[in-house]
């Protein structure tokens, strides 16, 4: 029993062993007349059973299959299906393997492959040719390529490559108006082999209208000039582009512009500097076929300006941007004043933007540019430039004179250039010459000559500084006048000389000649000597005054120095300038006689005042019994002693001295016979 299982499973083992298995089927190349070329991988025979390759076909996948021809080498390992008419249709192939005694036992069949029809279709008012085909298998044999390659000949007999991909389809796009193409599509195997379709050909034309183009911008350029700019067309057929200029309403087409990469055009006339310009772009491709463009022309946008001069501020105006791609997010502001950079000064969200404090007297430029909502993409406006005017106004404010009235007040005196109207002036001040406040105004009175006082000065103990400013007829603060100081005087006495009087004063300055030298005056208990008593130079701010021969014409005597402005004022003026007055204190002095005698030599008796206030002077004489004998408030008078005995009498003098102190001097006198 146990050799009869051993025989039976030897034998079984032997006729195991013995099988051949099929082919690898690999590769099916349609050839250029519809025959299919068949390449396999050869089975592993070494028992040597091999018999013959059997190779079936059928023009569908589920049959019925056909025997279509054997190989009888196991080494041959390609076959040609000829009259496969496979360039009208796809055909299915498998192989098995015959082996054994005379092939008596045959292999299960190879996977079945499909070779690859590939067929094109023209769309209906396109300019595309669908390339389509199919795979081998699906699911793909592991050892095929991942991608196909698609192939077009284009010149005639020139194969390009037009695609690399897993895709079972492309859409191929006519560049020319009609013309004689051929496709084919491959496709590797990693034994080396290549499966390949059928060459499809035939006369394709370019039906289809180009798309509207989408406009990125419309610009201008600081020349004046426009620049147009659009999308690379979808389409690839586009061999020129159109431009049109909207004129009245009416799209009028003025250029032509060659090649699909041109897609930007600068439109020379400088138009956009003084309006809008609107433009139209339609593409023409290689039949001729025309995109069709919106109504609404591409506008740039045209930038005014105007200047407000007497709020210094320019007012910009423009059109809306409109179409912008993404959407319009704002518009940003530029500025250039005298040549310089332009520099971004705002952002607005409407079609107006105001620039305040724009200096006048300046050169200024302005341009807008539109930007997108993902500002990505602008669009300048043309550029605008003015000269920033001021308000004409007084080309000059001259201070004449500021001159000292009285201890808290002093006149400022104008001369004001009236060619052009202004709306007033202002009297400034300072005690430093660097920090000024304005202390009055005066509005325009139609005059040139303007005069203000200073009523809050303390001139006993300092000099001022006064200018002016025009306020021109915008109520803007404009040109300033020259400056003046007033005259500080001040007085000391002489120790050694009681009466003599050191004055010394601050230098006048503000004349436009300049000063020709000072004067020096006297003031008698409130009276101005008509003549000075002194003069000094320019450069001289000292005078000494001996006032011993006033000692008896009252008791206040006073100082005042006057600037004189020499000759040569542009303005035509010859000014003085007074200063304070000061106060020149003398001690009081009474020269009393002691005795007289009306029959001798000194027959009056006359007291002499010096230094005091002649309207505060009173003298009286009293006998012994207190009588009053006599009485005068004039100190010119003398008493003769008539009808007086000779004898002792007592006087009484009462008085005011310089200082405004009252005094009372008492004595006797002696009236002699």
């Amino acid at each position: 029993m146990k050799l009869i299982k051993y025989i039976v499973f030897f034998t079984f083992l032997r006729f195991t062993s013995a099988q051949v298995s099929a082919p690898d089927l690999r590769c099916l190349q349609v050839l250029s007349n519809g025959d299919v070329k068949l390449t396999w991988i050869a089975p592993s025979d070494p028992s040597n059973q091999f018999y013959s390759y059997t190779i079936y076909s059928s023009i569908n996948s589920y049959g019925p299959f056909t025997n279509i021809g054997t190989v009888s080498s196991i080494s041959i390992t390609n076959f040609t299906h000829v009259g496969a008419s496979a360039n009208t249709q796809s055909h299915y192939y498998y192989i098995t393997t015959q082996y054994g005694s005379s092939g008596s036992s045959s292999s299960s069949g190879s996977f079945t492959l499909q070779s690859i029809f590939l067929n094109t279709v023209q769309n209906t008012g396109a300019a595309a040719v669908n390339c389509i085909y199919n795979n081998l298998k699906n699911p793909p044999l592991p050892s095929t390529a991942n991608t196909f390659t698609l192939s077009r000949t284009y010149p005639i007999g020139v194969w390009n490559i037009l695609s690399i991909s897993s895709n079972t389809t492309y859409p191929d796009t006519i560049s020319i108006c009609s013309y004689s193409y051929n496709y084919v599509v491959e496709i590797a195997d990693n034994s080396g082999c290549i499966s390949s379709s059928n060459i499809q050909g035939g006369i394709y034309k370019n039906n289809k209208i180009p798309n509207q183009l989408n406009i990125d911008s419309i610009s201008v350029m600081p020349n004046g000039q426009t620049v147009f700019g659009w999308h690379y067309p979808y389409d690839q057929t586009i061999v020129k582009y159109t431009l049109y200029q909207n004129i009245g309403g009416v799209a009028t087409a003025f250029d032509t512009l060659a090649g699909i990469n041109n897609t930007v055009y600068s439109f020379t006339p400088t138009t956009a500097n003084t309006s809008t310009v609107g433009l139209h772009v339609s593409a023409i491709d290689s039949c001729g076929n025309k995109s069709t463009f919106d109504n609404q022309p591409y506008i740039t946008m045209f930038l005014t300006a105007t200047y407000d001069s007497c709020k210094y501020a320019s007012n910009l105006n423009w059109n809306p941007y409109l179409k912008m791609p993404g959407g319009l997010k704002e518009y940003w502001i530029y500025y250039s004043v005298n040549g310089s950079q332009y520099i971004k000064i705002g952002t607005s969200n409407t079609n107006s933007f105001v620039h305040n404090n724009v200096s006048p007297g300046q050169n200024v430029c302005y341009f807008v540019r539109a930007v997108n909502t993902p500002a990505n993409i602008t669009a300048s406006s043309n550029r605008t430039c003015f000269f920033s005017k001021q308000v004409r106004t007084s080309a000059f404010a001259y201070l004449r004179l500021a001159s000292v009235l009285s201890k808290n007040n002093n006149l400022i005196n104008f001369y004001v250039d009236t060619t052009y109207k202004f709306s007033g002036i202002n009297l400034l001040r300072s005690e430093d010459n660097t920090n000024y406040s304005v202390i009055n105004t005066q509005n325009y009175n139609g005059t040139s000559l303007y005069s203000f006082n200073d009523n809050n000065a303390l001139n006993s103990l300092k000099p001022y500084y006064y200018k002016a400013q025009i306020i021109d007829a915008c109520g803007n603060l404009r040109i300033y006048s020259n400056i003046a100081k007033t005259i500080f005087l001040t007085a000391a006495g002489d120790n050694e000389q009681t009466t003599s009087k050191k004055l010394v004063w601050t230098n006048y300055f503000g004349f436009n000649a300049g000063v020709s030298g000072y004067n020096v005056y006297r003031i008698i208990n409130g009276v101005k000597l008509a003549s000075p008593i002194g003069s000094t130079s320019l450069n001289d701010s000292i005078f000494i005054d001996n006032v011993i021969d006033e000692s008896t014409n009252g008791s206040k005597i006073e100082h005042q120095v006057e600037a004189i402005e020499s000759l040569g004022n542009i303005y035509g003026f010859q000014d003085k300038s007074v200063s304070n007055i000061v106060d020149v204190y003398n001690n009081d002095l009474l020269f009393i006689p002691n005795a007289f005698s009306p029959k001798g030599v000194n027959k009056t008796w006359k007291p002499i005042p010096h230094f005091i206030d002649i309207n505060e002077y009173t003298v009286k004489v009293f006998n012994k019994w207190g009588n009053k004998v006599w009485e005068s408030s004039n100190q010119s008078d003398a008493w003769n002693g008539e009808n007086c005995t000779p004898d002792v009498y007592v006087y009484i003098i009462n008085y005011k001295n310089s200082r405004g102190e009252y005094k009372e001097a008492k004595g006797s006198i002696l009236l002699l016979e």
